[in-house]
């Protein structure tokens, strides 16, 4: 392991946190965030009963100050694997994902201070948007617009046999009420790219919706519009756990996914790749993309899974996942981290010619979201104890 690549010894103990939940189930990271000031929020499911928002200083401790002792219980509990999170330009923390109610299901989100309490918002702390009768893809994802405006993303099933997926946008004004300018009544669905991984904000106020290849612009009035005009970003969404896309400053995306040899259910030999578009969504020709696993050379029963990306300032990316590797004596899975310079090659700086594995503490389950800090250290977070608990661990990144 290259120096570049070890745990940093004054975060957490060794480099690592491990919390422990007092829940019956599986603990599963659905988003880590940044703050302003260096301290992480990570929101997890805990089983099937609640989702629980904790903050950590920048050192990788609970923060006391924030909810009760580091950790806050939203009042209303999203679906399993449902929840994203943003940051408000006031530092609030806008929480999201599909809820289920007496009326149905619905998009809803919720807000919290700075210190974890509840927000004056939506209905009695809950913004929704109605889904009706329609079923919910795969993902959701939140973006706080520079006014505080919050839109709301996800893949909503097809309306009968043979019609694809399509997109379902929500947007909350700041005080959590829909927007009924956008859309209709606030909301607007269309098929656009059939999903979506990831938001941003245009400087001519439209908004790019990606889904792994794919991308379309949506007006700000909610409507598709019929070509990509190249512009700025103002805003994108945050890092969610499990998210293979993710935007780069100036548009273009990218696209962390796997790639099989021979059928995907049979041999379960993939290595991981990333692949980078432009921001009106052509592949990027001058972007390297060398397939690669975590460690060694793969085979058969060996996977290489990507489940976050990250944006480092200096343009390298940032890759985490897990490598897995099925035999008769058992199912083993190791840490998986990467990281490819600005034009896509594997950093020979980084790890071991770029690539990081580490099955240490026992029981971690692999690695499913990352964040940078502003010196350049890469943040993870991933489940440890057979998928009970939630680790944290820091890495070197310069």
């Amino acid at each position: 392991m290259g120096e570049r690549a070890i745990w940093t010894p004054t975060f957490g103990n060794g480099g690592v946190t491990i919390t422990s939940f007092a829940s019956v189930g599986f603990v599963v990271p659905d988003s880590i965030r940044l703050q302003s000031d260096g301290k992480i929020l990570v929101l997890v499911q805990n089983g099937n009963v609640a989702n629980e928002v904790l903050r950590y200083t920048a050192s990788g401790v609970l923060d006391t100050t924030f909810g009760s002792n580091g950790v806050v219980v939203l009042p209303q509990a999203f679906g399993p694997g449902s929840g994203t999170m943003d940051l408000q330009p006031n530092g609030q923390i806008v929480i999201a994902g599909v809820v289920t109610g007496s009326n149905g299901s619905a998009l809803g989100a919720e807000r919290l201070n700075t210190d974890g309490s509840l927000t004056t918002f939506g209905n009695k702390g809950l913004a929704t948007a109605s889904l009706g009768s329609r079923g919910v893809g795969v993902g959701e994802v939140v973006l706080v617009q520079p006014n505080g405006f919050i839109l709301v993303g996800v893949q909503v099933g097809p309306t009968g046999r043979r019609q694809p997926f399509q997109v379902m946008l929500a947007r909350f004004s700041f005080v959590g009420t829909l927007d009924t300018i956008f859309g209709a009544q606030g909301v607007a669905v269309a098929n656009g790219p059939s999903g979506c991984n990831a938001l941003a904000q245009l400087s001519n106020g439209d908004y790019l919706v990606v889904s792994a290849l794919a991308v379309a612009e949506f007006t700000a009035s909610g409507s598709v519009a019929s070509t990509i005009t190249p512009a700025a970003l103002i805003a994108s969404n945050g890092s969610s756990a499990f998210s293979t896309n993710v935007f780069q400053p100036n548009g273009d995306y990218l696209f962390g996914t796997e790639l099989f040899v021979g059928e995907e259910s049979r041999g379960h030999n993939s290595s991981a790749e990333v692949l980078r578009f432009t921001e009106t969504g052509a592949a990027d020709v001058s972007f390297a993309n060398p397939t690669f696993h975590y460690i060694g050379a793969g085979g058969s029963g060996i996977e290489a899974l990507v489940d976050g990306l990250a944006v480092q300032s200096n343009g390298d990316i940032v890759v985490v996942g897990s490598q897995v590797t099925f035999a008769q004596s058992g199912t083993t899975t190791v840490n998986g981290l990467a990281r490819l310079t600005p034009n896509g090659n594997l950093d020979p700086a980084f790890g071991n010619g770029g690539t990081v594995a580490n099955s240490v503490p026992a029981g971690m389950g692999g690695l499913n979201g990352v964040v940078i800090q502003t010196n350049g250290n890469i943040i993870t977070v991933g489940t440890a104890n057979n998928g009970t608990a939630l680790t944290l661990a820091r890495y070197l990144g310069s």
